[in-house]
């Protein structure tokens, strides 16, 4: 019997022990495969058990941390308090209590680098000894993520109040522009001349930057076309060849078989000179600048980790260069208006905003990436289409054209809009009458809608908006062409002018120039 008792006792205990041989295989299956770091350390603080999880995520082999103090993967400042939150969670009864969720936390990975994270830390006693066991996320990505959403957030606000005050600038500086191009007509001597050049300077000067933080805040409306950018690179670096210093070495690569776009030449261009104007003066004492060209597809797992990105396909644009490189605290901030690392009048920080603003109007977005004293790269996406022909922007002609004495009715807001508009016209060969609001014109229009030819109407007015304006005028004569002017040109007032079959527009501040000529090709055209 007791023969029996013992065969019984021996095969009970080997089947204790298979089974516990078992549940630590399972065990040491589950850390090895978990996402989230797992440490254990004793009462010492002494780590005991190091999963690879945590290897990867502090980049730290297990061997360099089993028997060491956890002290060496926690950030200096941290420290004290550190032993002290551990302290008091050992003397309570409670067994689990999660950390980093309300204040701060960090880690610190074997090359000293500080990253975000989350624990949930528990304590168990075992033979008289207490062990604290801590599960640890990296919040890193997360964090990454959120800066990118809020950022996204900033710049849609930005937008909106952009949108407003550029409307009220652009009247403003409408009739400044346009007064001095008559001004400089009228009085030719040398010292008025140089006068007027400069305030003609400055007014521009106001309206471009009017104009960089529209692109930025919204994008700005273009003469979209079918584009190969093989064709742009090349402009491109024939460009800096002439220009950039013979300390910088210029080289390029572009991808065969490269799939077009769909955008604005000359917006385009601008936003690779800002990039490669940016590599310049990031290399003050010479170095290398490299453009490259290549398709690309950006998959579902890209677009969840770029909150701009969308999945297809693109052409990616990266400008590289061996510069002074960007700080990390600042790669965020660089895409923001007016943001500047440069001496006070040296740069206005609209450079990068303006590129961002462009790209955002074309559907794309860029990334930045950099290490200081190490240069910097910046990386641009523009979606791509199927076709390959492109188009070529026709040049501007410089002469302006005269009327023959047709009637043009000005609605505006602001009388200096007005009276510079209609002393243009005049000065020109047309004859104008001029109205401060819808109401006003409806008027003028009904007792002499035999005389006007053309109507040239604001968008935004009190007490007779724009389209209410139009809308009224079509009624009486659904024939009259109509040129709407606004500050803004994607105002949703603007687009409801293009539904009443409004198709020609002009953006304050518009020169004497654009006035002419947009009137000149109303008036000849036979709708």
């Amino acid at each position: 019997m007791s023969d029996s008792n013992s065969a019984i006792e021996t095969q009970t205990r080997s089947q204790i022990a298979a089974s516990l041989r078992l549940n630590e295989a399972m065990l040491a299956g589950i850390l090895a495969s978990a996402m989230d770091a797992i440490i254990t350390v004793d009462e010492n603080q002494q780590v005991v058990l190091f999963n690879a999880a945590a290897e990867k995520m502090f980049r730290r082999s297990a061997s360099d941390a089993l028997g060491k103090g956890l002290d060496r993967l926690i950030p200096e400042r941290y420290r004290t308090a550190h032993q002290n939150h551990v302290h008091t969670f050992s003397e309570t009864k409670t067994t689990q209590r999660s950390m980093g969720r309300l204040q701060p936390l960090y880690g610190l990975r074997g090359n000293g680098e500080e990253f975000p994270i989350e624990a949930t830390i528990s304590q168990v006693e075992a033979d008289g000894h207490k062990l604290f066991t801590v599960i640890i996320r990296d919040l890193t990505e997360k964090k990454r993520l959120e800066s990118q959403f809020l950022r996204a957030q900033r710049m849609e606000s930005i937008g909106a109040l952009a949108g407003g005050i550029a409307h009220d600038l652009n009247n403003v500086l409408s009739p400044i522009l346009t007064a001095v191009e008559l001004l400089q007509m009228r009085f030719t001597d040398e010292s008025s001349q140089r006068l007027l050049n400069i305030l003609h300077t400055n007014a521009i000067r106001g309206s471009e930057m009017i104009r960089q933080v529209l692109s930025f805040a919204r994008g700005v409306e273009g003469e979209y076309a079918t584009l190969q950018p093989a064709h742009l690179i090349k402009e491109i670096v024939k460009i800096l060849a002439d220009t950039l210093p013979k300390n910088i070495e210029i080289t390029f690569s572009i991808a065969t078989n490269l799939w077009s776009v769909k955008g604005d030449a000359t917006q385009l261009h601008q936003v690779l000179m800002n990039l490669c104007v940016n590599a310049r003066d990031a290399m003050p004492n010479g170095g290398k600048l490299r453009i490259e060209v290549e398709n690309v597809d950006i998959d579902e797992h890209y677009a969840r980790m770029n909150v701009e990105a969308r999945p297809g396909r693109y052409i990616r644009i990266s400008v590289i260069d061996t510069g002074v490189g960007i700080p990390d605290k600042n790669q965020i901030k660089i895409f923001d208006p007016f943001f500047t690392t440069k001496e006070p009048g040296q740069g206005t920080g609209l450079g990068l905003s303006t590129v961002a603003g462009i790209l955002r109007s074309h559907g794309g977005f860029v990334n930045v990436y950099s290490e200081l004293g190490k240069g910097a790269q910046f990386k641009v996406y523009v979606p791509a289409i199927d076709s390959g022909q492109t188009q070529q922007v026709q040049p501007v002609r410089r002469d302006l054209p005269i009327g023959n004495g047709e009637l043009i009715l000005v609605v505006d807001d602001e009388l200096a809009v007005r009276e510079i508009a209609k002393e243009t016209l005049q000065a020109f060969g047309y004859r104008a009458v001029t109205a401060s609001d819808g109401t006003e014109a409806l008027a003028i229009f009904a007792s002499r809608k035999e005389e006007i030819r053309c109507i040239i109407t604001d968008m935004l007015m009190p007490y007779m908006d724009g389209p209410a304006t139009i809308r009224a005028i079509r009624k009486l004569d659904p024939k009259i062409k109509i040129i709407a002017t606004s500050g803004l040109k994607s105002d949703a007032k603007t687009a409801e002018a293009a539904q009443l079959g409004v198709t020609t527009f002009l953006n304050k501040p518009y020169t004497a120039e654009k006035l002419l000529k947009t009137l000149a090709l109303m008036l000849k055209s036979d709708s």
